[in-house]
């Protein structure tokens, strides 16, 4: 995995020192990640089969075929299919219907999704708390986008959902970077969970995208990944970007953040004004998605 050239990343490096140099720690971790020797988080084989099925346009059989030798992916996918974005339809228990009833896109996004749970599993114990934290930022943002995309915005709530999941993966290739350092080295590299915060702000958007390259993910979930802190998003084809930056700001107001909530309005961003939210509509979007997490966690 390579980095594309250091520039700002909309946040400045965190300062720091290692070994008596004034190597800034930041550039020192960049570095890391640049001569590719980090341990990525591995996309599951099902996950992978699945993108390339869909990449030389495969058919249902064969997407079935690769899931349904997944139990516990299988059960999940049927289960999907059977959720409250399918509520009123016949309930099915068969996966091939399951397939069916999404549509192939659908199945893509959905088997992506149950498979990005597995990359934030500490890799070392001492990052459990920042692991958890992570992905409880990630779902709840994931369903935040979801409610926020209307039917009109040329792409489905489910894209807009895995967007939302996968915004801040780059954060995770820092923590793996970390992890590699200190057990190269324990006594030297030690950092402080402030200093690791610093660490995300400077680097997660370039990491995340690297790795949406080595996962090979769609087009427009790297631009989200990469863009996700721009403050100019005002086109149409920022509406995505602008969809899951608002929803990011919608976990952090529901506590779901590393960092101390936000004083920022909610009224006042890109997403909102492209959408044309106004403040009660922002509101209901606060307790709906808090309902739609005590149904996640009910069902957990």
């Amino acid at each position: 995995m390579t980095l594309s050239p250091a520039t700002s990343d909309h946040a400045p490096a965190p300062a720091g020192r290692t070994d008596g140099n004034d190597a800034s720690l930041a550039a020192v971790v960049e570095a890391e990640l640049r001569k590719g020797t980090i341990e990525l988080p591995v996309l599951p084989e099902a996950a992978a089969q699945v993108r390339a099925i869909m990449a030389r346009e495969g058919g249902a059989r064969e997407i079935v075929g690769v899931i349904e030798r997944e139990p516990a992916l299988a059960a999940e996918v049927v289960r999907y299919a059977n959720s409250i974005a399918y509520a009123g339809l016949r309930e099915i228990t068969d996966l091939q219907q399951a397939v069916m009833r999404l549509g192939l896109a659908a199945v893509e996004r959905a088997v992506l999704a149950l498979s990005a749970r597995n990359a934030f599993q500490a890799t070392d114990q001492g990052q459990e708390r920042l692991y958890r934290s992570l992905w409880e930022h990630s779902i709840t943002t994931a369903l935040a986008a979801r409610r926020l995309t209307p039917r009109s915005a040329g792409f489905s709530g489910e894209t807009a959902f895995l967007a939302g999941l996968l915004h801040d993966i780059g954060k995770l290739v820092v923590l793996r970077c970390l992890a590699t350092m200190r057990r190269r080295d324990p006594a030297r590299h030690v950092f402080e969970e402030g200093t690791v915060l610093e660490f995300f702000e400077a680097l997660h958007c370039r990491a995340g995208v690297a790795l949406a390259e080595v996962w090979n993910l769609p087009g427009e979930i790297r631009e989200v990944i990469g863009r996700h802190h721009e403050a100019d998003l005002s086109g149409p084809t920022d509406l995505l970007v602008a969809i899951v930056q608002l929803a990011d700001l919608v976990a952090a107001k529901l506590g779901a953040t590393l960092k101390p909530p936000s004083d920022a309005s909610l009224l006042e961003t890109a997403g909102a004004r492209m959408l044309r939210l106004d403040d009660t509509r922002l509101a209901t979007l606060l307790v709906d998605v808090e309902d739609d997490l005590a149904r996640l966690q009910d069902a957990a």
